[in-house]
C-alpha cells in the first residue's frame, strides 16, 4: 500500500535512514529522461498513472503540477543529504528547458485580423493561437475530431496571406459579394402580415392599431432585405484598384472585407475562402 507522503517521491526511511525508494527512484530517473527527451508535462503525468505509480497515497491520478515539482527538486541531485538519483546536468539541462517552453511570444498587432479569420483547412474548425512551446507559434483545431496542429511562425504566416492577398488584388473580378439570399418570409412576418388583413377585414379595428400593425410588418420585411453594404465595400476597393498596385491599407480592407476565412493546413499551405465561395490557394501562383 502507498504510505502517506512525509518526504519527497523517490524516497523512504529505512533504518532510521533516507534511502532511495525502488520504484519510485526509477520513476523518478524516468521522469527527467522523458523530460529531455521532449514529452510535456502532462504526457509524463499519463504516462505515470498508466503505470500504476502514486505520488500520493490517496490518488492513482497523476497531474502535470506533480510532474513540475519532480523536475523543480533539487533534492534529487544529493542536496540537504538525500541520496542523488539524477546528475547535476541532467537536472540543469531539464531547468534550461522548463524555462525554454515557458518563453512566450506575443501576439503581433498585424497577427490580429489574420487570427480572428484563421480555420483548420481540414475540416473548417476554428484554429487557436498558442505559443508557449520553446516560443514557437502553433495553431491547434479546436474541432474534438480532428485535433490538428500547425507550427508556424507570425511572419511566415502574415507572409503567406499577404501573397494570397496580393494574388486577389491582381484578380479584381473575383472580388464579387456572394449572391443574395431569397429565402421566404420568416414567422414573425407572416404573423403581423396575417394580423393586419385581420384588422383590415373587420373594419371596426382602432385606426391607430391598424398603423401601428402596419409599420411594424413594414420594418419586419425591411429587416430582410439584403444588405447592400459589403457589396458597397467590395465595389469600393475593386475601385481602389484601377488607381494602381494594392498598397497595406488596401490589402487590409481585402482581409476585412472580401474574405470569409483564412484556411491553414497541416502542411502549411495557406487558403483565403471569400465571402463569394471562392478559394484563392497556392495553385494560383504556378496556374
Amino acid at each position: 500500500m502507498a504510505r502517506q507522503r512525509k518526504i519527497p517521491f523517490g524516497y523512504e526511511i529505512r533504518g532510521g535512514l533516507i534511502q532511495p525508494h525502488p520504484q519510485e527512484a526509477d520513476a523518478v530517473r524516468y521522469i527527467f529522461g522523458q523530460y529531455l527527451a521532449g514529452a510535456s508535462l502532462l504526457a509524463i503525468a499519463e504516462d505515470m498513472t498508466r503505470q500504476g505509480i502514486r505520488y500520493h497515497q490517496h490518488t492513482a491520478e497523476w497531474n502535470k503540477n506533480m510532474v513540475k515539482r519532480i523536475l523543480e527538486n533539487a533534492k534529487y541531485t544529493g542536496a540537504d543529504g538525500y541520496p542523488r538519483l539524477v546528475s547535476n546536468g541532467d537536472f540543469t539541462a531539464a531547468q534550461g528547458q522548463r524555462a525554454e517552453r515557458n518563453t512566450y511570444a506575443p501576439l503581433p498587432v498585424e497577427i490580429r485580423p489574420i487570427q480572428a479569420k484563421t480555420v483548420c483547412g481540414l475540416c473548417g474548425g476554428k484554429l487557436t493561437r498558442g505559443a508557449r512551446s520553446h516560443g514557437r507559434v502553433h495553431w491547434k483545431c479546436q474541432n474534438p475530431d480532428c485535433g490538428q496542429s500547425t507550427s508556424l511562425g507570425d511572419e511566415v504566416l502574415a507572409q503567406l496571406v499577404t501573397g494570397r492577398l496580393r494574388e486577389l488584388a491582381q484578380a479584381p473580378h473575383l472580388i464579387t459579394a456572394p449572391e443574395p439570399q431569397r429565402g421566404g418570409l420568416d414567422m414573425d412576418t407572416v404573423r403581423l402580415q396575417n394580423e393586419l388583413t385581420l384588422a383590415f377585414n373587420r373594419g371596426d379595428e382602432n385606426p391607430g392599431y391598424i398603423k401601428t400593425l402596419a409599420l411594424a410588418a413594414a420594418a419586419q420585411r425591411y429587416n430582410q432585405l439584403p444588405d447592400p453594404t459589403p457589396a458597397h465595400d467590395l465595389e469600393q476597393i475593386r475601385a481602389r484598384l484601377e488607381y494602381g498596385p494594392a498598397d497595406t491599407e488596401v490589402l487590409a480592407a481585402l482581409l476585412a472585407v472580401a474574405v470569409r476565412a483564412v484556411r491553414l493546413a497541416p502542411d502549411k499551405t495557406v487558403e483565403l475562402e471569400l465571402v463569394n465561395g471562392k478559394i484563392i490557394t497556392e495553385k494560383e501562383e504556378s496556374a
